[in-house]
């Protein structure tokens, strides 16, 4: 026997299918902004016009149910009687015959012919007491639908076809106003003309800093209207105009002008780009592992990686984040940041120093943070520089500084020029001062940072294999001591001056390659003769059989896992 017939609004079909917003659904939503007088939720809204048309479907089964008799298999019934069929749609027919009905399992019981309209007959049992749902009260059926499924079901299950369509219905409705997930109308909310809008940009740019709109009607002029409709309206014309950006950290939105934001937050630098990352396993010496740490390059960070809690980030700058304005933002800085989900947002930097503080910005799917070019240019920032993030009480803002000395020191200092397309590295042969907070391993002029970004971004720079990378970098810096050895952090930093890339790329190839032997204090060494030839396992990479060195420092070969 039948079992109790769904409503069309408790199947997907009905939604999927043949849901439509009508007239009478827009009215509806009208009515849910006018009476509550404030802005609604898309949700809110779908949801409304869902429970309606349940309640809708119940009336009127309710209502063709109450023409006739319910049929229900424990009722008896004479020829002649008009019967409602629950199970099928609520559909009439008429008893024309009768017989008696037996079965060993439930005994006696009636069987009447019934005659639908569509000229079909049936037979059903009559007088037949037993469970079954047709022999539901009789008020539950009038109800229609499976008990089993409730209103809340529904709308959880369907309510993406219903608020998909709906905003497409109010979307393409000059009566209604969108920001974000919410809708009001519009002639509720004041008119926001192209002179607010100066205005607003002009508030925002004297004060440097974002804003909320609630910050900023203060300084316009909206008309009447209540404050409810005047944010509204003005948040949604901010979010129109191109010139404004949400730079909110929660629903509720902050406003800055693009203008003052850093060019990177929408286009990363293509000095950034396309680095060489580390992707784990890769192995390396475990003193190397300790340099990866001091670097701090986000380019190291791995997925497998657990966040440990850190409180304090230090990095060494390279020469792509100096001339991009930008600092690493590693795995376990950015785990520190209450905000996720956002494209961008800004924090707050102080300057240990001098307590001086200003806005810079985390883009968290690059990696980085915009925005220390004037601290840079403020500290004389050199490829090398060792800066120091510290937390502070708030977690948007953390401490800057550099790990300054009372002296500078002299030194010869590498420097990197372009010549007729190629990258040089020379050592002046006069000293000159360098700042206490300077790596000296990692420390390279760059007189003319334009020429070497441009080399960078050539494609064959831009996309080298590191084996060629590290034979590049290692070649530019072994005629500069006499006895041809080069330090790993140099040759990382020297990398980084014809294409971006992690320490653990560097590292591991160091470790790999037969060509290139330890011979400790972080300097490595250089054979020719061994170039191709590769260690592989652990064991060769800690003993380098093939190596004629007597001094060769053997260092446990490890795989990277993250910092």
């Amino acid at each position: 026997m039948a079992a109790v017939r769904k409503l069309k609004t408790q199947t997907e079909e009905f939604w999927r299918d043949e849901f439509e917003v009508t007239d009478e659904d827009l009215d509806l939503v009208a009515g849910v902004i006018l009476d509550s007088g404030q802005p609604q939720p898309l949700g809110v809204l779908s949801t409304t016009i869902m429970l309606r048309r349940v309640q809708q479907e119940r009336e009127a089964v309710a209502r063709q149910a109450a023409s006739g008799d319910v049929y229900q298999p424990k009722g008896e019934y004479e020829v002649g009687q008009q019967l409602v069929f629950s199970a099928l749609d609520f559909l009439h027919g008429e008893v024309v015959g009768a017989r008696e009905g037996h079965n060993p399992k439930y005994g006696e019981f009636q069987v009447i012919r019934v005659a639908f309209s569509d000229g079909a007959e049936r037979e059903y049992a009559s007088g037949l007491d037993y469970p079954h749902p047709l022999n539901r009260p009789a008020e539950e059926l009038l109800g229609g639908g499976d008990p089993d499924i409730s209103d809340a079901d529904v709308v959880s299950a369907y309510d993406a076809y219903v608020s998909g369509a709906l905003e497409r219905e109010l979307a393409g409705s000059e009566e209604y106003v969108p920001f974000g997930e919410q809708w009001f109308l519009r002639e509720l909310l004041p008119e926001i003309n192209v002179g607010h809008l100066n205005l607003a940009e002009a508030v925002i740019d004297t004060s440097g800093h974002p804003m909320s709109a609630a910050d900023m009607i203060r300084e316009l002029d909206l008309g009447t209207g209540s404050e409810t409709a005047q944010l509204f309206a003005l948040n949604s014309a901010l979010a129109a105009d191109e010139r404004f950006d949400n730079v909110s950290q929660t629903e509720y939105p902050v406003w800055y002008l693009k203008a003052l934001e850093p060019a990177a937050l929408r286009q990363p630098p293509a000095i950034l780009s396309a680095g060489l990352r580390a992707a784990g396993g890769e192995y390396m010496g475990v003193t190397l592992l300790d340099v990866v740490d001091e670097i701090g390059d986000e380019l190291d960070d791995v997925q497998s990686v657990i966040v440990r809690e850190r409180e304090n980030f230090d990095y060494t700058v390279t020469f792509p984040h100096l001339y991009a304005g930008t600092m690493p933002a590693t795995v376990q800085f950015l785990g520190r940041l209450p905000v996720s989900g956002t494209t961008h947002f800004a924090i707050t930097l102080e300057i240990s120093k001098t307590g001086e503080r200003f806005e810079a910005w985390v883009v968290p799917d690059r990696h980085y943070v915009a925005g220390l070019e004037r601290w840079y240019e403020a500290v004389g920032m050199k490829v090398g520089g060792r800066v120091a993030v510290r937390a502070t009480d708030d977690p948007m803002t953390y401490s800057l500084s550099v790990s300054e000395g009372r002296e500078r020191r002299s030194e010869f200092v590498r420097t990197a020029v372009v010549r007729d397309g190629s990258l040089d590295i020379t050592l002046p042969t006069r000293r000159s001062a360098v700042a206490e907070w300077v790596d000296a391993n990692m420390h390279v002029e760059v007189p003319e940072p334009e020429d070497v970004a441009q080399f960078m971004a050539s494609p064959e720079n831009a996309e080298m294999p590191v084996s060629a990378l590290v034979r590049m970098a290692f070649n530019q810096l072994a005629g500069l001591t006499g006895a041809g050895y080069v330090h790993a952090k140099t040759i990382y930093s020297v990398a980084n001056l014809i294409r971006r890339t992690g320490t653990v790329p560097i590292f591991a190839e160091l470790t790999r390659q037969a060509c290139f032997d330890p011979i400790g204090q972080g300097m490595w060494a250089y054979d020719h003769a061994l170039e191709g030839v590769l260690y592989e396992t652990a064991d060769e990479m800690r003993e380098r059989p093939h190596s004629t060195r007597d001094n060769v420092a053997k260092d446990q070969a490890v795989p990277y896992t993250g910092r």
